[in-house]
């Protein structure tokens, strides 16, 4: 029999890609998890509070900062590692399948890793991870075909050496050593402190800048480079051991992994925390051990414990859901990862917003959040046309050497974790999202409004009031800066001080003016939207209940004109008739001004003509949805079933007409809530009620620019969050959202 002679597969034909049918979810998921677990400590970073002493911050800036690093330092480049570890033996597998070299291929793979980590490093953000990962990618190659026992063995190594570091005695010289460079690396930092560079230099002294530095920022690789070599063998020993691939096989093992990553984890990196913000606690030479060495065994114990608890979690079908929005973010976790540092640095550098050492650790959290969730979205909408994320897509197609195809082609999005999903639990996260993103839009509002409140002020008062007001310095200081201050302030519960003119100090806090105009506010609301809801609801079922008769059409009349009079011109009107009253009988019908909170006269006649005008449109709206509501209800069959019964038509109405227009009535009060906040300042300027209003009005006649500012803040803070409860409270109360939600379309 001939023989043929068969060429050797070449890696271009042999090898490709990861098709997205083929891809194990939870590992997305896991990677998408890592990525948030990044972006919450760079953050630190970004904003210039890595190294800020906790005694300089606010107690809600020094919590976050100590959540921060408890929960993600030297956790999330661990998670990290541990993935990239594991997709190393995947490629592998794969080529073996094909008989493909992988070796050659892999190496290409990381000399490329490495000139994008480079240029990260240099042109973008100088806490690149990238580097270190190609660099210490290639020596993975030595291991690929060792035992699994000789992987554990090298792992357990691996992680231990930079313990041993760590320990007084033999490794005094060494660790001398290593203080050298890390004292040349912390001068670098200290002279971008110092010159600002971060805060107010271009983008070109920023790269020159990071130049200067890298050399001696990768110093770190010394210690903790064969703990993330550690990592990288035990992602190996995973994807060897095809742990992920068969999960449900594996579900005591990551049991063990979960409650021995917590025991071990939390209190280890509970003494990392505190030997590093306060060394004086650690006996003297065992610094190294408590910071470095508690950290080395910390970071991975609490990793595997979050390996563990999402890969259990995933296991149940409503946590699957929940988790899934994660794994597009891991999918292109290289891109997202990049956009990161982009984003952030034209966020806080000088060459963008010039946020830096502006936001403290509480806000960047939040605002860490706020961006992850935006990743989400960015990523979902990608992945729904093509099929890597833009980095991933160089990445690739330099590695296989020529481009790879970006559409999606049909079929091609993984099906592991269905999006679409139709349970409660499912309706609920979405729901949560939901709210989320309204607080992101409030949030933005807040900012919008503080910053032209700020921006209007400067144009239209005099600067040199306002140099007494505020000092100089803050007068020279930009509009978007001092936005940012007044948010700093307001964290700290300060919003300054109010002034009678221009010559007296001050007079009560701002926070005092607030808090007693909103209960000012807040007693007028009440009894204007009470007296709206009361005849309202009365008189809308009343008249459908007499449809078409003279009082159904008087009560219509009359909600036209509520809708369409202003409340300046109904206010005018009560007052012309008082002074008229007052003219033919020496006695004003009630008192027009004032709300007696000082007084020991009732409230009532002081609140009752500016509750009439606030109620006015609200009562003609409640009213005529009552109306609508009730007389479609009436005509339903269900409703002459129950009068055919002899149920009395005062039954009929109370039991089931008022009960099933409940919904729309309630929506409709919610509703005309908002339109009373709208006239709220007219009113209480007209009828000078000591609220909101006319503390705005007040302020602004004094040039106050904290307290316009403030109170501004407060009423459209207080519309968008009645807005909000409306919502919240709708799904609760409407049935037919809960169904919709819950993917009942029938």
């Amino acid at each position: 029999m001939k023989k043929t002679k068969t060429q050797p597969p070449t890696f271009t034909k042999a090898m490709s890609p990861v098709r997205p049918q083929t891809r194990i979810e939870v590992v997305d998921v896991l990677r998408g998890f890592a990525i948030l677990g990044i972006l919450i400590f760079n953050m630190l970073s970004f904003s210039g509070y890595i190294y800020w002493p906790l005694d300089q911050m606010s107690p809600i800036n020094r919590a976050a900062a100590l959540f921060v690093k408890f929960a993600t330092q030297a956790k999330f480049y661990t998670l990290f590692s541990f993935l990239f570890g594991w997709g190393m033996s995947i490629q592998m597998e794969r080529a073996v399948q094909r008989g493909a070299r992988f070796a050659p291929l892999f190496a290409r793979r990381m000399l490329i890793l490495l000139l994008i980590g480079l240029t990260h490093a240099i042109l973008i953000w100088d806490g690149d991870i990238l580097v270190t990962y190609a660099v210490l990618g290639l020596p993975l190659l030595l291991f690929r075909k060792r035992s699994d026992k000789a992987l554990l063995v090298a792992v357990v190594i691996c992680i231990l050496i930079p313990v041993l570091l760590s320990t007084p005695g033999p490794a005094a010289s060494f660790r001398d050593a290593y203080s050298r460079l890390f004292e040349e690396w912390r001068e670098e930092m200290l002279l971008g402190y110092q010159t600002n560079v971060h805060s107010q230099g271009s983008y070109l002294e920023l790269v020159l800048h990071r130049m200067r530095s890298i050399r001696s920022g990768y110093t770190g690789v010394i210690y903790w480079g064969t703990h993330v070599f550690g990592m990288f063998l035990l992602g190996l020993y995973f994807g060897k051991r095809k742990i992920f691939h068969h999960v449900s096989e594996h579900l005591p093992l990551f049991r063990k992994l979960m409650w021995w990553g917590l025991i071990v984890g939390v209190p280890l990196n509970l003494i990392f925390v505190a030997a590093t913000n306060s060394p004086n606690l650690v006996p003297l030479g065992y610094y190294d051990l408590a910071t470095r060495g508690a950290r080395t065994i910390g970071g991975p114990a609490l990793c595997l414990f979050y390996v563990s608890t999402i890969v259990l979690l995933t296991q149940k079908k409503d946590w699957r859901r929940r988790l899934s929005p994660l794994a597009s973010v891991g999918r292109m976790a290289l891109s997202n990862y990049l956009f990161q540092s982009i984003l952030c640095t034209l966020f806080f550098y000088g060459y963008g917003l010039g946020l830096y050492h502006r936001l403290g650790p509480a806000i960047t959290l939040a605002l860490t959040f706020a961006l992850y969730r935006l990743q989400i979205s960015l990523s979902d909408w990608w992945l729904s046309r093509y099929r890597f994320g833009p980095a991933e897509w160089m990445w690739r197609s330099l590695t296989y050497g020529k481009f790879q195809p970006m559409a999606l082609e049909p079929g091609c999005r993984p099906d592991t974790f269905p999006r679409v999903a139709a349970s409660g639990d499912q309706a609920l996260s979405n729901w949560l999202l939901f709210i989320a993103g309204r607080l992101l839009f409030i949030a933005a509002v807040a900012f919008a409004i503080v910053y032209f409140c700020t921006l209007g002020l400067r144009l239209s008062v005099n600067s040199t009031t306002l140099g007494r007001r505020l000092g100089v310095q803050q007068v020279a200081e930009p509009a978007l800066n001092q936005t940012i201050t007044f948010f700093e302030n307001a964290f700290r519960g300060d919003l300054g001080y109010t002034y009678q003119g221009v010559t007296q100090r001050a007079r009560l806090p701002v926070t005092e003016v607030l808090r007693d105009a909103y209960v000012e506010s807040g007693r007028l609301l009440i009894a204007a939207i009470g007296l709206a809801a009361i005849i309202g609801i009365g008189a809308g079922g009343l008249a459908a209940s007499r449809k078409h008769s003279p009082l159904s059409f008087s009560t219509l009349t009359l909600t036209i004109i509520g809708v369409s009079i202003p409340s300046f011109f109904l206010a005018l009107l009560l007052r012309i008739a008082d002074i008229l009253f007052y003219r033919q009988t020496g006695v004003g019908l009630v008192p027009v001004f004032g709300s007696a909170l000082d007084r020991t006269q009732s409230l009532l006649p002081h609140v009752t003509f500016p509750a009439l005008v606030l109620a006015a449109r609200p009562l003609a709206h409640i009213t005529r949805v009552t109306f609508v509501s009730i007389s479609e209800i009436l005509e339903r069959d269900y409703i002459r079933t129950a009068r055919a019964k002899g149920l009395r038509s005062i039954a009929v109405f109370w039991r089931h007409a008022l009960r099933n227009a409940g919904v729309s009535i309630l929506t409709a009060v919610v509703v005309s809530l908002r339109f009373a906040l709208g006239s709220l300042p007219v009113v209480e300027v007209f009828f000078e009620w000591p609220g909101l209003g006319l503390a705005l009005l007040n302020s602004i006649e004094r040039q106050e620019t904290t307290s316009v500012t403030a109170l501004a803040l407060s009423l459209g803070m207080t519309f968008l969050l009645i807005n909000l409860l409306m919502d919240i409270v709708y799904r609760f109360i409407d049935p037919r959202l809960r169904a919709q939600s819950n993917g009942d379309t029938a």
